[in-house]
């Protein structure tokens, strides 16, 4: 597998389900909806944050946290 994980910054957010859209700058798309990882905190990115993601297909990944 090559390019599972990635930074990229915040497109949109769904705070309701901890999910978000993942714009991949160097392959210039936006991914589907991310779930965000609960790390214990109350850590939520907002749009245009930087975060590390961990991606199986441009649809399936989890955001793993700020970047």
């Amino acid at each position: 597998m090559m390019n599972i994980t990635f930074i990229g910054r915040i497109s949109t957010i769904d705070s309701e389900n901890m999910t978000a859209r993942v714009l991949r700058e160097d392959k210039e798309i936006v991914t589907g909806e991310f779930s965000i990882l609960n790390r214990g905190d109350d850590w939520t990115p907002e749009v245009g944050d930087s975060v590390c993601c961990l991606s199986l297909t441009a649809s399936t990944g989890w955001i793993l946290g700020g970047a």
